[in-house]
C-alpha cells in the first residue's frame, strides 16, 4: 500500500514537472512580441523593449502575459528554472544615471503600489521587507541608497521581499583567463549580458554578467544558497521593472531567453536590435578627410591646368609689328614654327646670322627663318611655294649681310630697293652690317660675298625674267605705300620694272 502511494507520489510529480517544463521561449528582439506593458515601458519600431526615457520620477514595467508555474503542487518544492537577457542602460548624465532595473518574479503583473526612484518600480515605502510580497528580483542598481544599505552607485543584488538586498556585488565579472574579477560600469551605455540560475536541487541562485562580447564565465559574480519555495507562489509572473529619479536614464532589454527545469536557449547576438546612436551622428572620413583633399587636388589641377594653358598661349603669341598691319594679317606663326624646328632645336639648324637663324622643316623641303613669313606670296595665299621660299632665303641672306629690316617703315626704306639701289650705284659694300668686320661676322653666313672686296658684282641686267615668276613682284602693291627714298636716280618701281621686263 505505501509502495502504491510512493509510486502515486511519483507520477503525479512527474506529471506537474512535465506541464512545467512546457514554457520555453526567446525573444531576440521583441519586434511584433505579446508583452505585458505598464508606465514608461515601450517597444521600439527596431524591436527594443525601453522600460524607461528621459521622463523623470517614474516606473515602467513589462511581463510576460502568461503565468508560470514555479513550484510543484504535491511537495510545494521550487522548480528549476533559468533566464538570460541582454540589457543596456544609457544615462541622461555621462556620471549620473537613475535608477536602475531589475529582473523580477512577482506574484502580479504591473506590481501595482510600486515607487520609482531607489524603490525601482518594485515596493513601496509601506510593503518594502514584508514577507507576504512574495518578490523575489535581481537588481541592477546605478544609484547608492543609503537607508537601504547599498555597497555602492554601480552593483548588482539579490532582493526577496524587500529592496534592501541579501547578497550583492560591484559590477563585474570573473575572467576566464586569470579568475581575476574585472569591472563593469552599468551606466556605460554598453550591451551586457545576464544569466540568472536557479538550482532547485541545490537550492542555490546564482547570478552572472558579462560584456557581450565575453562567453558567459564559469563563475558566477553572485551565489545565494537558499531555498525559494517559501517565497514563491505556485504560479508567478516573470518580468522586468525599473524606474528614473532625479536623474533619469534609458533601460533597455535587447533580448530575453527562459526555460523552466533546463538551461534557458543560448541567444544569438548578431539577430539582436541596434542600440539608438550615443551622441552626434559620426561624420564620414570620406567627408571629413577625403572629400576636402579630393577637391584641393582637383583645384590645384584646375589652377595647374589654366596656368599651363596661359604659358603655351604666351609662348605661341604673335607679336605684330607695325608694316604688318599694313602688310597683312596671313603669316607662319610661331607655334608652327616652334613645331617644325622641334622647338628651335640645333639639329634642324642650317645656319645664323646677326639677325637670325634659318632652319629646316624636317617635313618639307621649304626653308623655314625668322623671315620666311615676309615672302608675298605666302601673304597673299597663306601657302609656301618654291619661290616664296627662294625669295625668303634671299631675304634672309640680306638680313644677314645688312644687319636691317626687309622693311623700315619709320624710314620709308625697302631693304631689297635700298640693296639694289647700291648695288647699282656701285655702292654695295656700304650695304654690309658693320658688325661684318668682327671676328664672329666672318663666319655667318653670306659674309663671303662682301669680304675682300676683289669679287665682281653679277650683271642683274641679265635677269630677263618674267614678272610672274618673281615673288616680290607681287610686293609692289605694298612698296607702293612707301615710296623710296634712295633718290631720283632710282626707286622700288624703276627695280621691279627692270626686274620684271623680258622674258625668260
Amino acid at each position: 500500500m505505501v509502495f502504491k502511494i510512493v509510486v502515486l507520489v511519483h507520477i503525479l510529480s512527474s506529471l506537474a514537472i512535465a506541464a512545467s517544463q512546457d514554457l520555453n521561449f526567446i525573444y531576440s528582439g521583441f519586434r511584433s512580441t505579446n508583452l505585458s506593458l505598464d508606465g514608461l515601458a515601450q517597444l521600439t519600431s527596431n524591436g527594443l523593449l525601453r522600460l524607461t526615457n528621459e521622463t523623470r520620477q517614474q516606473t515602467g514595467h513589462a511581463f510576460y502575459p502568461n503565468p508560470v508555474t514555479f513550484k510543484n503542487s504535491i511537495d510545494g518544492s521550487a522548480f528549476t528554472f533559468s533566464s538570460t537577457f541582454v540589457f543596456a542602460i544609457r544615462p541622461g548624465y555621462a556620471t549620473l544615471g537613475g535608477h536602475g532595473m531589475a529582473f523580477v518574479i512577482a506574484p502580479t503583473r504591473g506590481l501595482p503600489g510600486s515607487l520609482p526612484s531607489q524603490h525601482l518600480g518594485l515596493f513601496n515605502g509601506s510593503n518594502n521587507g514584508n514577507q507576504t510580497n512574495h518578490v523575489v528580483a535581481v537588481e541592477l542598481d546605478t544609484i547608492r541608497s543609503v537607508d537601504f544599505n547599498d555597497l555602492d552607485d554601480n552593483h548588482v543584488g539579490i532582493d526577496i521581499n524587500g529592496i534592501e538586498s541579501v547578497r550583492d556585488a560591484s559590477a563585474g565579472y570573473y575572467s576566464q583567463l586569470n579568475g581575476k574579477l574585472t569591472n563593469l560600469t552599468l551606466i556605460s551605455g554598453q550591451r551586457m549580458q545576464v544569466w540568472i540560475e536557479y538550482d532547485g536541487m541545490e537550492k542555490q541562485l546564482n547570478v552572472t554578467i558579462a560584456p557581450i562580447d565575453v562567453d558567459k564565465p564559469s563563475r558566477p559574480l553572485l551565489s545565494l544558497p537558499r531555498d525559494l519555495s517559501p517565497y514563491l507562489n505556485s504560479n508567478m509572473y516573470i518580468g522586468f521593472s525599473s524606474s528614473t529619479g532625479s536623474a533619469f536614464s534609458s533601460h533597455y532589454v535587447l533580448g530575453w531567453s527562459f526555460k523552466m527545469n533546463g538551461q534557458a536557449e543560448a541567444l544569438d547576438i548578431s539577430r539582436l536590435p541596434k542600440l539608438p546612436r550615443l551622441g552626434p551622428k559620426k561624420t564620414s572620413k570620406f567627408l571629413t578627410i577625403g572629400l576636402p583633399v579630393l577637391c584641393l587636388s582637383l583645384f590645384f589641377v584646375a589652377v595647374s591646368s589654366v596656368s599651363y594653358g596661359i604659358r603655351r598661349r604666351r609662348k605661341f603669341a604673335e607679336v605684330l609689328e607695325d608694316w604688318e598691319l599694313d602688310f597683312g594679317p596671313q603669316r607662319f606663326k610661331y607655334k608652327d614654327l616652334y613645331i617644325a624646328t622641334k622647338g628651335f632645336g640645333d639639329k634642324e639648324l642650317l645656319g645664323s646670322g646677326g639677325f637670325g637663324r634659318v632652319y629646316k622643316d624636317p617635313q618639307t623641303t621649304h626653308v623655314v627663318g625668322t623671315l620666311g613669313y615676309l615672302a608675298p606670296e605666302h601673304a597673299r595665299t597663306g601657302k609656301a611655294t618654291t619661290s616664296t621660299d627662294v625669295f625668303a632665303f634671299g631675304a634672309f641672306l640680306l638680313e644677314v649681310a645688312s644687319g636691317r629690316r626687309p622693311i623700315q617703315p619709320a624710314e620709308d626704306v625697302i631693304l631689297v630697293d635700298w640693296v639694289f639701289a647700291r648695288w647699282l650705284g656701285g655702292e654695295i659694300l656700304e650695304a654690309r652690317d658693320p658688325n661684318l668686320g668682327t671676328e664672329k661676322a666672318k663666319h655667318a653666313p653670306g659674309s663671303a660675298v662682301l669680304r675682300g672686296g676683289d669679287i665682281p658684282l653679277p650683271d642683274i641686267s641679265l635677269l630677263r625674267l618674267p614678272k610672274s615668276d618673281l615673288p616680290f613682284s607681287r610686293f609692289d602693291d605694298f612698296a607702293m605705300s612707301y615710296p623710296s627714298s634712295m633718290g631720283k636716280s632710282f626707286s622700288h618701281t624703276s627695280v621691279s620694272e627692270s626686274l620684271l621686263s623680258g622674258g625668260r
